[in-house]
């Protein structure tokens, strides 16, 4: 996403809007990390499902239907990430034995190794931003964004 002429105006004039700039930034380190999956040969995995299914899934299998709030998208979003992961091989999905409407995710091997080159790309990201702007700003923006993150979410009308 580059900015437009608007946002460059309000970047010049130092008030583009918070969710304006929290957009492009996360553009930027998409673009960056789907750049460099792509070098790993992973161009079947997106940043999104990296950032949510991949993020959640640890040694043990989790029930689908818990990992919609954890992951901060909708249900119809997750669906569509569980269905490219697994057909990328990366993930394994069987129906819950206590429950057999329920679908249990696990990661495969190859998903495993996916997720750990997941989180060294977003470390090394991460690790370029704090090169380029200091440890006290990145670490007083992610205090920021936590804490704009910690607070509840408004229901839906």
């Amino acid at each position: 996403m580059e900015p437009t002429s608007a946002d460059a105006a309000c970047l010049e004039g130092g008030r583009m809007p918070l969710p304006a700039l929290l957009t492009m930034a996360a553009s930027r380190f998409g673009a960056e990390f789907d750049r460099r999956l792509h070098e790993l040969g992973c161009e079947t995995l997106s940043v999104s499902a990296a950032r949510t299914v991949l993020r959640h899934l640890g040694a043990q299998p989790r029930r689908a239907s818990t990992m919609v709030d954890d992951c901060g998208v909708s249900k119809q979003a997750l669906s569509q990430q569980i269905a490219q992961l697994e057909s990328s091989g990366l993930i394994k999905v069987e129906s819950d034995p206590s429950d057999a409407r329920a679908r249990l995710l696990s990661l495969t091997p190859a998903g495993l190794e996916a997720q750990r080159s997941v989180l060294r790309l977003f470390d090394q990201i991460e690790g370029e931003w704090i090169a380029a702007l200091g440890s006290t700003d990145i670490e007083g923006a992610r205090r920021v964004l936590t804490a704009l993150a910690s607070r509840p979410r408004p229901e839906r009308p």
